[in-house]
């Protein structure tokens, strides 16, 4: 089984016939064997109230058994905490995603909202981008939320499980020591893009801290994979695609 911490539903603006409904979102994974997809609502990100889009998620797992909602939450609009009930009380629901970068804020206003994440047992993924800025629009610029503060979360937060989704191969790189030193710190697969960047972090011994993320529909799925089956030994790759995920997720 694979399982793919980091996919998306929904439109992007450098998506360009390409299909990123629930379903064609799915059969594309599906197709690779992909069996549990995380899915976030796409949309949110360019949402003034990013609440508003986590229906699509909840419904696409009423409809897939294999698709596990992973609903956006703003720290700091007024709702959050009705949203995170809604969150923790869903049965499939095992992980939220805060996107600071395109929410405006910084990740210390999530403090509260990462103390109710951990007594209701939910991990959280905080993206850190999601497409290359260079490829950003000149005039919505989008920077990168910085590793660090992710870092310094995890330190405020030792007993939450925090993910760190789509950081670069280079930015990991600077940060070995912390993700090693960090119980509760993770990261995702989805941009660490580059040769034999992903079989370096797996030297660096942490290989038990990085999950298979796919980033589908924004990057290819058989791009995400190949990634990690290509420049990895079997059993690091199984570690990646499924074994960290499903201890971590209890999946």
């Amino acid at each position: 089984m694979i399982i793919d911490v980091n996919a998306w539903t929904g439109p992007w603006p450098a998506l360009v016939n390409v299909p990123y409904d629930v379903a064609s979102v799915r059969s594309s994974l599906r197709e690779y064997g992909v069996e549990r997809i995380f899915m976030a609502p796409l949309a949110a990100a360019w949402s003034a109230n990013p609440h508003l889009c986590n229906p699509v998620v909840y419904e696409a797992a009423d409809k897939y058994s294999d698709i596990s909602p992973v609903p956006v939450i703003d720290p700091t609009l007024a709702t959050w905490p009705e949203e995170l009930a809604k969150a923790s009380g869903h049965g499939a629901v095992r992980m939220i995603k805060l996107l600071p970068g395109y929410g405006g804020y910084d990740l210390a206003a999530a403090d509260g909202m990462f103390e109710e994440a951990y007594r209701a047992s939910l991990v959280v993924i905080v993206q850190i981008r999601i497409d290359d800025p260079r490829r950003h629009h000149p005039i919505a610029q989008v920077p990168d939320v910085p590793v660090g503060d992710v870092v310094e979360a995890a330190k405020r937060h030792p007993d939450l499980k925090l993910v760190m989704g789509g950081a670069s191969a280079a930015t990991l790189k600077g940060f070995v020591e912390e993700l090693s030193g960090l119980p509760g710190l993770y990261a995702d697969t989805s941009q660490v893009d580059g040769v034999y960047s992903l079989k370096m972090l797996v030297d660096a011994g942490i290989g038990g801290k990085v999950l298979f993320g796919s980033h589908a529909p924004v990057f290819m799925p058989a791009a995400a994979l190949a990634r990690v089956l290509n420049d990895l030994p079997d059993d690091a790759a199984v570690g990646i695609m499924k074994n960290n995920a499903a201890g971590l997720l209890s999946v």
